[in-house]
């Protein structure tokens, strides 16, 4: 069954729409996966589900939005929003459990890919989200599990995280300097910007991300005119890249569908690429799940944003007759992905060696860990278990356990617990 597995896929999804990608290897590039609905072929399916009691039929997308207009049914809208903040879904007197709502969209959507590859699975499936809430992603990770794709084939990550990978996946030219983003929908206005730093191999891709809504926003768009909303975001734009060297601007979002966005983006053309579009964050969720199928070409950058780690920590270790670093963890991971455990027997050590190495800064620190207060044993007759959490992107959890040596030293169960600061 492995070897069947193939797909590559990448998922925009978001409060209002949800959109698909998939890697065609034939001809090396990302294509949208859409749905007949009707004659035509929808890209940007509307993230809702209906249930009609008296058919006992569940609909998703633009059929669920159309059967709720003609008769009587349960509209479940604003999903992602309930999951995030109440952790259910409810449409009138009906409730949902979140995995439930999101097995049932995902069984839906992901079926569209039978028209494009009948006979293959997925592989990788990365997800953009535009927040990484505990309670989306437990829910996501539940029905991800209810229908079959385990944790080693699927990744959730942030829309910035799927930007980055789409702009560093253009031509060079694209991103000789720094790459600005726009995203205006109902939740506001964002900039984000992605700096390189080439003077090491990786480059090293950060990313910064402003909320503009407080100056430009949803309601203001509704109600000022044309030219009001050009000037408003024209002088946004040129204040926030004042004296940057960008060179390209990408803009997404239904807040640049109005007539006004076409004279205002065409005033910040001047010396940069400017492209708009609704389908980035679902191609740099697809272009990101090659790269973690390991069948990409970007392995010259290492991502970094605020929820990854800027550090890799190894252990010292005697191993294969010399001593040396163990990797634990490697920087550019999300925080929250990190738990690692590593079992380990002590040779006459008085203390653990971590080392730290910040890519950010270049500096390499070194940690030593006491193993005082353990019971005493005979040498090469106690089994730590060494953990690894983190608290945020900088401050790393230590857990470390005694296991004794099995029916000749038993374990003192003891446990002890340290907080490092990165």
């Amino acid at each position: 069954m492995t070897e069947d597995r193939k797909l590559l896929v990448g998922v925009d999804l978001s409060n209002d729409f949800t959109q698909l990608s998939c890697y065609r290897r034939d001809i090396d590039k990302v294509i949208p996966a859409g749905r007949l609905v009707g004659r035509e072929r929808e890209y940007e399916c509307p993230t809702v589900l209906s249930w009609q009691p008296v058919k006992k039929e569940w609909l998703f997308g633009t059929e669920a939005l159309m059967a709720a207009e003609r008769e009587e049914v349960y509209l479940f809208r604003d999903m992602l929003k309930q999951i995030s903040e109440k952790n259910k879904v409810t449409a009138g007197d009906m409730e949902l459990e979140p995995v439930d709502a999101l097995v049932r969209f995902f069984v839906k959507l992901l079926s569209c890919l039978k028209e494009y590859f009948p006979s293959e699975t997925i592989r990788k499936l990365v997800i953009s989200v535009s927040d990484k809430t505990d309670n989306l992603v437990n829910a996501l990770k539940g029905a991800l599990n209810r229908i079959g794709i385990g944790e080693e084939r699927y990744v959730i990550q942030l829309h910035q995280q799927s930007y980055m990978y789409y702009a560093l996946s253009q031509k060079k030219e694209l991103w000789l300097n720094d790459v600005a983003l726009f995203e205006f929908g109902r939740d506001g206005l964002f900039y984000s910007q992605i700096h390189i730093d080439r003077r090491n191999i990786p480059y090293i891709v950060g990313v910064k991300k402003i909320d503009l809504s407080q100056n430009l926003n949803w309601d203001m768009m509704e109600h000022d005119s044309s030219f009001k909303m050009e000037y408003a975001f024209v002088n946004l734009a040129n204040t926030q890249m004042h004296k940057q060297m960008i060179s390209t601007i990408y803009v997404t979002g239904e807040g640049f569908q109005g007539e006004w966005a076409n004279t205002a983006l065409s005033q910040l053309c001047t010396g940069r690429r400017v492209f708009r579009g609704g389908n980035l964050f679902t191609k740099g969720a697809c272009i990101a799940a090659r790269e973690f199928a390991g069948e990409g070409v970007m392995s010259d950058f290492l991502f970094l944003d605020q929820e990854m780690i800027h550090t890799g920590i190894s252990l010292r270790v005697y191993k294969d007759a010399k001593m040396q670093e163990l990797p634990l963890v490697r920087a550019g991971v999300p925080w929250k992905d990190v738990d690692v455990s590593v079992d380990f027997i002590t040779d006459d050590e008085e203390e653990l060696q971590l080392t730290i190495q910040n890519v950010l800064r270049r500096e390499t620190t070194v940690h030593l860990l006491s193993l005082e207060g353990f019971d005493e044993r005979p040498n090469k007759m106690t089994r730590f278990t060494l953990r690894l959490r983190f608290a945020n992107a900088s401050h790393c959890i230590v857990t470390l356990k005694d296991n004794g040596f099995g029916e000749y030293c038993p374990s003192s169960n003891r446990i002890w617990e340290r907080y490092l600061s990165l």
